[in-house]
C-alpha cells in the first residue's frame, strides 16, 4: 500500500510556495516612492490602472533566485499580469507585486493560476 501522507493538493502546494514570499506592507512602498526612490510599474498594459498601487494593502517579492529569474522575462511578467498581479521594480527590493482586488479567494483567483503559470509541479494530480 502506498503512503499518501506526502501527497499535496495544488492548493496545499501553492500555499507552501506563497509562504516563502517576502511580504511588504504597502506603506513601505509608499514611503519609498515619496522618498524619491525609483519604483516603476512594469505590469504589461499598466496604462489601464487609475491608482498608483494595487488595492490590497500587502505586496510581495519572490525570495528565491529561481522565481526572481523567472519574473525577469517579459513574457512571464505578462503571465503574472494575466493572473491578476500588478508588478513593480525597485532597486533594493527587485520585483514587487500586488493584487488589485479584495473580498474573494486569492488562491483560486490569483495564486493557483500563478503557480501553474510558473510551471511548478509540487502537487499530485
Amino acid at each position: 500500500m502506498k503512503d499518501n501522507s506526502m501527497k499535496k493538493t495544488i492548493k496545499e502546494a501553492t500555499e507552501e510556495w506563497v509562504r516563502d514570499f517576502t511580504s511588504i506592507p504597502q506603506d513601505i512602498v509608499i514611503k519609498l516612492h515619496k522618498a524619491g526612490d525609483e519604483i516603476y510599474e512594469v505590469t504589461p498594459g499598466n496604462d489601464d490602472y487609475d491608482s498608483l498601487l494595487p488595492m490590497w494593502g500587502t505586496m510581495w517579492s519572490f525570495r528565491t533566485s529561481a522565481d526572481g529569474w523567472w519574473i525577469e522575462k517579459e513574457n512571464n511578467r505578462q503571465a503574472m499580469a494575466d493572473c491578476g498581479f500588478r508588478i513593480y521594480e525597485q532597486e533594493d527590493y527587485g520585483y514587487i507585486f500586488g493584487i488589485d482586488g479584495a473580498g474573494y479567494d486569492f488562491y483560486e483567483a490569483h495564486w493557483i493560476p500563478l503557480y501553474k503559470a510558473r510551471g511548478l509541479k509540487w502537487h499530485c494530480d
